[in-house]
């Protein structure tokens, strides 16, 4: 991961930011190093952005509601962007008046066509009726009226219950229609009633007193349909507001193209996830990159020279002391089968830019811990099959880590299954009692020695591990202490020294033993690691020799539990076997086969996430915690917001 930082002109700001953001490539940081007040001493602009961008946008959107908008984003020329870096408040206030100017030539022409469109409504509906209402039924009838169409069923039910009434209904579109009502005068009373509750428009509430004449004189009735077709013909032509706003977009192109690129640029620009160090002469931008995408970014800046004419720097370096939370990528794990198991290290923390990532070896470790626990090839082999089906049918989520676990797991249990020759809690079948692992049942003190043996290399290849971080990290003087060789020594000593005692049961003796001053020579190496520190770095005081006694303490306690904790997995080693001798004295009354497929359910249920759950304690606590800190960030690239409303 390497530092980088970009020096501009401040009218081109937007446009890195721009490119920065698409190809998501890098993180950005705010600005540091020792130039940093030298720069902002030159005259450090600060512009609230984010105000001006909604200040504008509330403007803007009014526009964006219409449709003159469709036009392509236009740049600002270049000594308009100056005018902007210079003065962006202004550069906004000029903008929103020609914005206002457009909205009140919009509102003019939206008037203009709402005038025309009520015409033409009422002209239309003129020619319906002409071309509706035939003189000789309009002389016959009682009366007319306008009515809708989904009640005239009804009407028509009630108008005929007396006799000497009768009715015609014309349609003049899908919803609307007259209905005539023919009968004598006395009748006149109950239909308007009628009228009334069905919500009838009177022929004079829809029609004037001249289009009615016109209607009953069947000579001029011809003449005026013809009128108020050519009238319509002639407002449908005006009512397209297509031309209107075309003509507004000509007039207007470059200034609402160059808005739609301001609005653009502002909301780059307010983005507070880029923390921009601007000056008066150059804004300068900040952050990570990692190794592989340099050429990118190079090639962003380049790009940039050529289409401007202008010149960028471009530094990188590597992170200093003083450069915290460097950010880190996911790793990219192979096969790429694995790569959902990277879960397993980040669960613990995400690994600095200064530590060693031990995705595969956690992966190696957890498995390998599993195993020894739950050591068995028929079970195991259920395991493999259905972490293989799972990492293939779920590419993400929970499930697809789960199978992907599932299958080391499977392997190792199958491998260890072989070493305890048992197959479904069978034993025997393979080796006939004579496997080459000690039984967890009958040989339980040869299983402690072996997970003794197992539990120190184990620690110690952690403890090396964890040196080497320290010298990494540039703690030099750690490598000697608890988290180094220290805790090495003590371990290794520690390990020999019971082992010495298990084979003299001579306490007195064990305490003369070589093995035993190692262990002493590690705690005393842990005490002194923070006195040669501090004398080594000039700040020593009365509490580092306390600092000196604790990390003794630290290392006699750490260390011893360490160790010992490891004889767990031989606790469940036992308990896994046990389910074979279970099986067996079930046997006698529920049958060989329905007994083991019993205790078999047991041992892939409950059985199975308890060796799972411990081996994800050893490999945690016993075995990372001697390395792994995990104060690491993710890298997490740069992107264009947008914001909604």
């Amino acid at each position: 991961m390497k530092k980088f930082t970009i020096i501009s002109p401040p009218e081109y700001e937007h446009q890195i930011l721009r490119e920065l953001g698409t190809t998501r490539v890098v993180q950005l940081k705010a600005v540091s190093g020792v130039d940093v007040e030298r720069l902002r001493k030159t005259g450090e602009r600060i512009v609230d952005f984010k105000g001006l961008y909604e200040k504008f946008q509330d403007e803007y959107k009014a526009l964006e509601e219409t449709n003159v908008l469709d036009l392509e984003s236009i740049e600002l020329e270049v000594n308009k962007l100056r005018e902007f870096t210079e003065d962006p408040d202004g550069i906004i206030k000029d903008f929103l008046v020609k914005i206002q100017d457009v909205q009140e030539k919009i509102k003019e022409v939206d008037a203009r066509q709402e005038e025309r469109h009520v015409k033409l409504v009422e002209t239309r509906l003129r020619l319906e009726s002409l071309k509706a209402l035939k003189p000789e039924e309009l002389k016959k009838c009682l009366t007319v009226g306008l009515v809708d169409l989904s009640v005239i069923q009804r009407l028509k039910e009630y108008l005929h219950r007396f006799e000497d009434l009768s009715t015609k209904v014309v349609e003049f579109s899908s919803e609307k229609g007259y209905v005539f009502v023919f009968g004598p005068e006395e009748r006149r009373e109950w239909v308007e009633t009628i009228f009334l509750i069905f919500e009838v428009k009177d022929i004079f509430e829809v029609l004037n007193t001249h289009d009615i004449l016109l209607a009953i004189d069947a000579g001029k009735r011809e003449e005026f349909i013809k009128k108020y077709e050519e009238e319509v013909q002639e407002l449908q032509a005006l009512t397209q507001t297509e031309a209107q706003y075309e003509q507004i977009k000509t007039e207007y192109s470059l200034t609402l193209g160059n808005a739609k690129f301001l609005s653009q640029m502002l909301r780059i620009l307010s983005d507070e996830s880029a923390p921009v160090l601007r000056t008066n002469v150059i804004s300068v931008i900040q952050g990570w990159i990692d190794n592989d995408k340099m050429q990118t970014l190079e090639k962003i800046l380049n790009d940039l020279q050529k289409g401007t004419g202008e010149l960028f720097y471009l530094e990188y370096e590597d992170p200093g002391h003083d450069d915290h939370a460097v950010p880190t990528p996911e790793p990219v794990m192979k096969p790429s089968i694995l790569q959902p198991a990277w879960k397993l290290t980040s669960l613990r923390g995400w690994p600095s830019a200064q530590e060693i990532n031990p995705m595969y070896i956690t992966i190696l470790v957890f498995s390998f811990q599993f195993g020894l626990m739950y050591g068995d090839i028929g079970q195991g082999a259920i395991f493999l099959i259905a972490g293989i089906i799972m990492s293939r049918k779920f590419k993400r989520g929970m499930m697809s880590k789960l199978g992907t676990l599932f299958i080391p797991m499977g392997i190792f249990a199958i491998l260890f299954g072989i070493g305890y020759d048992s197959i479904f809690l069978i034993e025997g079948l393979l080796f006939h009692h004579h496997q080459f692992m000690p039984n967890p049942v009958h040989e339980t003190t040869t299983l402690m020695k072996w997970v003794f043996k197992i539990a120190a290399v184990e620690i110690i290849f952690g403890l090396v591990l964890g040196a080497i971080n320290q010298w990494k990290e540039g703690h030099k003087w750690g490598v000697l202490g608890e988290h180094g060789l220290g805790m090495i020594l003590y371990v290794a000593g520690l390990s020999l020294s019971v082992f010495e005692f298990i084979r003299t049961a001579d306490f007195m003796g064990t305490l003369n033993y070589w093995g035993f001053y190692l262990l002493l020579g590690g705690m005393f190496l842990s005490m002194l690691e923070p006195i040669i520190a501090a004398l080594a770095g000039g700040h020593f005081s009365i509490e580092v020799i306390g600092e000196g006694v604790g990390a003794l303490l630290m290392t006699f306690v750490e260390g011893l539990a360490n160790l010992f904790s490891f004889l767990r997995i031989v606790a469940f080693a036992l308990a896994h076997a046990s389910l074979a001798g279970a099986a067996h004295q079930l046997a006698g009354f529920m049958g060989n086969v329905p007994s083991l497929i019993l205790m078999n359910l047991i041992a892939m249920s409950f059985e199975f996430m308890s060796s799972g759950v411990q081996s994800l304690r050893l490999l945690y606590y016993e075995f990372m915690g001697k390395f792994y800190q995990g104060n690491g960030a993710p890298f997490r690239p740069y992107r264009l917001r947008i914001r909604r409303s």
